[in-house]
């Protein structure tokens, strides 16, 4: 059989296309078109109100059905989540029921495909129930299957931190987790705040009091590190007039890059205040409250100067953050300016001028590099993203992502 050019052409551009299809990863049709939500509906069933949806993609993907309902009031009293497989070019009915039924006034229905980000934070509220609250976050995972730990920290209406109480789970790629933390102090809790850690560090995260049966209840989160270890808390009780009273310790085996969560009743009763200090497992090393955090990877980056927010931009250690990326350093006294190279990417600064070169090209910077305490501070949005990683900002948890 003779086949013709135009055959041959048209054979060609369907291989080509076939390779590309093999070689490009499934992520590249992750995105926000591939994932439609066709139809939804809702009926009370037994008591139970029966979400129901029709979910289609485009290219085979992980999508996560995340339902949240209403009160009467527009409060938030139930999350819900199903996540799915679903074949590309296909269409798939879910059913979904909610606990709350007759309660539920309104529901809304959402259909999820990937995400960029390492996590993002969906939906977030409180239930009051009758002796505790019920603190929930429902938050999706990002590429890569890893540890999310959420901590609630309560605060009465004066903004002082009553109760604070953390939980972990370790979630999947492209999965969403619905974390429910239980918090006693409820009576005097007007706001929650939740925080979400995913790094490799150990730091003590908050802590706070608020009184139970006429007693003083101390509670506080400490973020454990890579390694397991027992970790050892040390709370000294004072009394209104700052007299010391009796100290009380507790000590705990906590697993890698998990959460101690320390509730103490206090046995004084007059103790009105508590002061608190943590150890690691040689009881000589006093873990330190958390700060601003930059991760690489989820790998938390050591600095000796903590990062410090500009005008709105966070700059860090340029040498911590360009080690952690793999990158070469330069410093040049004369000029009091910086070369990084990362393969063929080089990077020029020099402290004082907002005019920084990536690979010869102008750049204007938000904020020019500047030595604090003996270290040259740059803006890390600029200096990831120059050395071609992503840059995510979580701003209840003070924390900087950067993805390479």
């Amino acid at each position: 059989m003779r086949v013709s050019k135009s055959m041959l052409s048209i054979i060609g551009v369907w291989l080509a296309l076939a390779v590309w299809v093999l070689l490009v990863p499934s992520a590249t049709f992750a995105n926000s078109n591939n994932v439609e939500l066709l139809q939804s509906g809702h009926e009370l069933v037994d008591g139970k109100m029966m979400v129901t949806a029709d979910v289609r993609v485009k290219y085979e993907e992980n999508v996560s059905l995340l339902v949240v309902g209403y009160d009467a009031e527009g409060e938030i009293i139930e999350i819900k989540k199903e996540d799915h497989f679903i074949a590309g070019g296909q269409t798939k009915a879910i059913q979904l029921p909610m606990e709350h039924g007759e309660e539920l006034q309104k529901v809304d229905v959402r259909a999820l495909g990937s995400i960029t980000e390492p996590y993002k934070v969906l939906e977030e509220t409180t239930v009051a129930k009758r002796d505790q609250m019920e603190a929930v976050a429902a938050i999706k995972n990002g590429g890569k299957p890893q540890l999310i730990n959420v901590v609630a920290t309560a605060y009465n209406a004066n903004g002082k931190v009553v109760e604070v109480r953390g939980t972990s789970n370790y979630v999947v790629e492209n999965r969403v987790s619905i974390f429910k933390i239980h918090l006693d102090a409820v009576h005097e809790i007007d706001e929650v705040k939740f925080t979400v850690l995913t790094d490799d560090r150990t730091y003590l995260v908050d802590s706070g009091t608020y009184m139970k049966d006429g007693q003083l209840v101390f509670t506080s989160v400490v973020k454990n590190g890579d390694q397991p270890q027992k970790l050892t808390a040390r709370a000294t009780p004072y009394s209104a007039d700052g007299r010391e009273l009796s100290i009380q310790t507790a000590a705990d085996f906590i697993e890698a890059n998990r959460l101690f969560n320390h509730r103490l009743t206090i046995k004084d009763s007059n103790a009105t205040r508590v002061a608190a200090k943590y150890y690691d497992e040689t009881g000589k090393q006093e873990i330190e409250k958390r700060g601003t955090l930059v991760t690489v990877n989820g790998k938390g980056v050591a600095m000796e100067q903590s990062p410090v927010n500009l005008e709105g931009n966070v700059v860090v250690p340029i040498r911590a953050i360009t080690e952690a990326m793999g990158a070469g350093l330069e410093w040049e006294q004369e000029t009091r300016s910086v070369t990084v190279t990362r393969g063929n990417r080089v990077i020029k600064l020099q402290n004082g001028s907002e005019i920084a070169y990536v690979d010869g090209q102008e750049i204007t910077l938000a904020v020019p590099p500047q030595i604090i305490n003996n270290h040259t501070m740059v803006p890390i949005r600029f200096i990831s993203e120059a050395l071609g990683a992503q840059v995510f900002w979580d701003q209840n948890s003070q924390t900087v992502l950067i993805v390479r």
